[in-house]
């Protein structure tokens, strides 16, 4: 099924339901998507979080090491 078929069905399906919880949960959903962006989703595990600002915290501290992307695959 393609894109717009998908989305024309969600749409039947939302417009039928009579179910105010469905529709929160729906909004509340495609809200969320929409706004959340990778770093957000990176910071909100709590371990990812701290990895990731020790990480920063070292960089700024000097103690970074600068590779070439060539070598990343050697």
């Amino acid at each position: 099924m393609n894109i717009q078929a998908e989305k024309l069905e969600l749409m039947q399906l939302l417009l039928n339901t009579e179910s105010d919880i469905v529709l929160k949960k729906v909004k509340a959903l495609l809200t969320k998507n929409a706004t959340k962006t990778d770093t957000d989703h990176l910071l909100s595990n709590e371990a990812n979080r701290k990895h990731i600002l020790k990480g920063i915290n070292q960089l700024n501290n000097g103690k970074g090491k600068a590779i070439k992307t060539a070598d990343l695959w050697k």
